[in-house]
């Protein structure tokens, strides 16, 4: 769309504002440029067609595109009800009642908490049998003997022999 209306063009080329369109968009070749600026020099309606689609076209560029921010906030609204119709949030007190629903229908809450005390009772009140004296001495034994030298051998457990002098003896 032209910003000046194409009957005030002076000039006889049938398509001025399709070669204006083409430089601002760079894609003239050089050797049309020139022909354009020799006309532009001598034909004011196009000069005045030219200045205003820089313009306009400058503007275009310029303006930002301001979008309230009501209508942010509702497309952002809008957005996450989507969303959230699209993916439920899973009812995470259903699902645990429906997990635990089968074990209290069998086992009785009162039931529960009598078998609860009655383990704790048994755990506080019967204590293991005290250890036999014999089960708690030392599992290694001690055995001596006289080498021939006067030095005595001791044998602490199988396996581990200690060899010392005979001091005094």
């Amino acid at each position: 769309m032209s910003p000046i209306p194409p009957m005030m063009m002076t000039c006889t080329d049938p398509h001025p504002e399709a070669l204006l369109n083409l430089y601002v968009d760079g894609e003239l070749s050089s050797a049309r440029q020139a022909e354009l600026f020799a006309h532009l020099a001598t034909c004011a309606g196009c000069r005045t067609q030219f200045n205003a689609l820089l313009a306009f076209r400058l503007a275009a560029r310029q303006e930002a595109l301001l979008v309230p921010p009501a209508a942010d906030e509702a497309v952002f609204a809008q957005i996450d009800r989507l969303r959230r119709a699209a993916h439920p949030a899973p009812d995470r007190a259903a699902e645990r009642r429906r997990i635990s629903a089968p074990l209290r229908q069998r086992i009785p809450v009162g039931t529960a908490l009598l078998a609860a005390v009655v383990i704790v009772a048994i755990g506080l009140f019967v204590r293991p049998a005290p250890m036999a004296e014999a089960e708690t001495a030392p599992a290694y034994r001690l055995t001596e003997t006289v080498t021939d030298d006067g030095n005595a051998l001791y044998i602490i457990d199988p396996g581990i022999t200690v060899e010392v002098e005979k001091l005094g003896r």
